[in-house]
């Protein structure tokens, strides 16, 4: 199986996954998310941020696609989306739009009142967004990622025919940006179908 054809498969099983959450557990159903075409959600094709987790193998590689590869990867997942019905779209990068996680600087001395330039949110989108980004697969279940507690508690030891991809869930809106970053894991059943086996934590930044 080539790369793109792979790709294809595992990009399609996460869509469907995506847009058949529920409220109850990781992967949440997301109002009105958009999914990145481009593998990780970078013009590069590669992951530009790794969170890393504490416990896991930071050494842990994903798969890898050059230009002219990347364009065929693009076309085919462009595909999914529109025989699925899922929208697509990049990122957005509102300026001053901080992370969720950054604090709103104290007002100067002397001020009674917090200076409007100092809201590290101002120019953040007053509702909700989110957008999904999806890494290239690899077959098996990585080392790193071995016996490693996924998003519901359970140790993770998979068989089987395996395949890994990075999902990055953005969360964007009026308080700042979140990131989080999870290893998705499927695994091919009975009827020849990828299903989602387990999700892992791989780490949140804001």
């Amino acid at each position: 199986m080539t790369l793109v054809q792979a790709d294809s498969e595992v990009f399609e099983a996460v869509v469907r996954a995506q847009l058949a959450a529920g409220n109850e557990s990781y992967p949440h159903h997301l109002d009105g998310v958009r999914i990145d075409a481009r593998p990780y959600g970078t013009a590069s094709g590669y992951p530009e941020n790794f969170a890393g987790v504490e416990g896991i193998d930071p050494t842990l590689t994903f798969g890898r696609a050059g230009k002219s590869e990347t364009e065929d990867l693009v076309f085919n997942r462009k595909e999914v989306l529109d025989a699925l019905g899922a929208a697509e779209g990049h990122v957005p990068t509102y300026r001053q739009c901080a992370g969720a996680g950054v604090p709103t600087p104290p007002p100067p001395r002397g001020s009674k009142t917090r200076a409007k330039t100092n809201n590290v949110h101002a120019g953040c989108p007053r509702s909700l967004e989110y957008y999904v980004t999806v890494g290239l697969p690899v077959r098996g279940q990585p080392e790193g990622l071995k016996n490693v507690r996924d998003s519901r508690g359970r140790r993770v030891s998979l068989k089987g025919d395996v395949w890994t991809t990075l999902v990055d869930e953005h969360m964007i809106g009026p308080t700042g940006w979140t990131v989080s970053q999870y290893a998705w894991l499927f695994r091919r059943n009975k009827a020849g179908k990828l299903e989602l086996a387990n999700t892992i934590l791989i780490g949140v930044t804001q």
